[in-house]
């Protein structure tokens, strides 16, 4: 008889558990979305949108600065860590804007910087897998961001002409 009674206990603590973790994980795509954009255009004018924010950082020396003639997963990344001041400033967010001319997309991606200090002190590696932008493994956290400050990050054009552009606001 004891044994029957904890038997609606426990499913009823099983069906309370999965609720809040459905809820959770609801809430944790909700803000994702609500934190994160992102948007592929198919352009003709994407190279002109691409090329003029380049153009806006002109000068300036990117803080990882990929080097080599061959495609991206053959370049070696110089990471120029004399541009960390310290304190140079609040970052807020990141933006990643990368444009395909085959495919004459210009992707664009701002994240907020909070969601890459979530990374701790693992190092950001650029490791996709996917076209032309491949196994290019960093030491750079979060934290190296956050002392470089606002500013070009990346601006890296492949032998093809695919581009990457990042920077910190």
């Amino acid at each position: 008889m004891a044994r029957r009674s904890w038997i609606p206990i426990v499913i009823g603590v099983v069906i309370f558990v999965a609720i809040v973790g459905i809820g959770l994980i609801a809430g944790a795509i909700y803000l994702f979305s609500r934190q994160v954009e992102f948007q592929t255009v198919e352009t003709a004018h994407g190279e002109q949108e691409f090329r003029k924010l380049q153009a806006s950082f002109e000068g300036q020396t990117p803080f990882i600065e990929l080097t080599g003639d061959g495609e991206f997963d053959e370049a070696r990344a110089i990471v120029h860590r004399e541009l960390a001041k310290g304190n140079a400033g609040e970052v807020s967010t990141v933006h990643i804007r990368i444009w395909s001319p085959e495919e004459r997309k210009l992707v664009s991606l701002d994240l907020p910087f909070w969601m890459v200090r979530l990374m701790g002190s693992k190092p950001i590696n650029f490791e996709t897998g996917e076209g032309g932008f491949s196994r290019v493994s960093l030491r750079v956290t979060a934290e190296d961001l956050e002392r470089r400050g606002p500013g070009l990050i990346m601006n890296y054009t492949a032998p093809r002409g695919e581009s990457l552009l990042i920077w910190l606001e």
